[in-house]
């Protein structure tokens, strides 16, 4: 099951134990596939350095589990430009990342995505839901 992951899954997986956390070990173990985009990765950066999460740079495991969503196998490189949200544009790159991966389903805890509930025959999902649904 191919997997995009919205940045406040990863931000929140990074640093926090419980769904969002459960989804990206189960990305790590191989039970599902990560696709994500340079531009997911570019914000997820820039979220990391905001003052508020400094101490997630702390985090021992933080090298290694951002080397993992930098993996060249992880990456998709969006063609197509989305403008499904436009009260918060930067959503449209999750769609579009899903798009180019192909994915089977978006996990985000973003409230304009959620509220699409299945956009390009793709649903989007919270961790929690997914985890319902999806967890072996």
């Amino acid at each position: 099951m191919k997997l995009v992951l919205d940045t406040n899954v990863l931000v929140s997986a990074l640093g926090w134990p419980g769904p969002p956390a459960e989804v990206l070990r189960g990305c790590i173990r191989g039970e599902f596939q990560l696709s994500i985009s340079p531009e997911l990765l570019a914000e997820l950066s820039r979220v990391l350095s905001y003052p508020k999460l400094a101490p997630l740079a702390a985090c021992p495991e933080l090298a290694d589990l951002l080397s993992f969503l930098h993996r060249l196998e992880h990456l998709v490189l969006p063609t197509q430009t989305v403008s499904a949200v436009p009260d918060d544009p930067a959503d449209n790159r999750v769609l579009e990342a899903a798009v180019a991966a192909r994915a089977d389903c978006i996990v985000s805890g973003d409230q304009h995505l959620l509220q699409l509930r299945i956009w390009n025959d793709i649903p989007i999902l919270t961790p929690t839901e997914f985890l319902r649904r999806h967890k072996r």
